[in-house]
């Protein structure tokens, strides 16, 4: 081993070390590719059966100049997603249900689609979380899906709603309703997600 390669093994160690994050140096580990430099490393865990490897990865200082790129030395890795997941339900560790969108807009009629796109379009550049149905579903079964995602609040749009500038918002968990003008949606949403509804 070179001095410069030893050096930075030892630094490693070290800050391993420092950081309390238990290790085995492992001078037979193989990573499968040519491309790694100075260190190469895998996650074991010892709860997952024999197919233990969580991830692996390693350095590679060279990679990215012989692929026609700037001279940058790099780190990557590789995770198996279930291995993962193993790992998690072995520590007891429960990943949260995803959140559900703040605004489910559902639509009726041809006029209402085309409002509703640009509806979603400014609600999501205001940092508001809402989807639309995009596979043409019944007005039911669009509230089914709202449901089916855990939106917090729906409004149905069809042409009456876009020409009078004035819909019910539902709030998905109480079934409460509350007419609203369209163009202070955005604000509506805003107050009613911190709870005012």
């Amino acid at each position: 081993m070179c001095d410069e390669c030893k050096n930075h093994f030892e630094g490693l160690k070290k800050e391993l070390h420092i950081l309390n994050i238990p290790f085995l140096v492992d001078p037979g580990i193989v990573r499968g590719l040519d491309y790694y430099t100075k260190t190469v490393f895998e996650i074991i865990s010892e709860n997952i059966g024999s197919k233990s490897t969580v991830c692996g990865g390693g350095r590679y200082d060279n990679l990215i100049k012989e692929c026609g790129g700037p001279d940058i030395p790099s780190v990557g890795f590789g995770l198996g997603l279930e291995r993962l997941i193993l790992t998690l339900e072995s520590n007891g560790i429960v990943i949260p249900e995803p959140k559900g969108p703040e605004l489910f807009i559902a639509s009726i009629g041809d006029m209402a689609k085309t409002e509703v796109s640009k509806l979603i379009m400014e609600l999501r550049r205001a940092g508001i979380s809402c989807e639309r149905d995009l596979v043409s579903r019944s007005l039911k079964a669009q509230m089914k899906y709202a449901n089916k995602i855990k939106a917090q609040f729906a409004i149905v749009l069809g042409e009456d709603e876009i020409k009078s500038n004035k819909g019910k918002l539902k709030n998905m968990e109480t079934g409460e309703e509350v007419e609203i003008e369209l163009s202070n949606l955005k604000n509506e949403i805003r107050n009613k997600v911190k709870g005012d509804l």
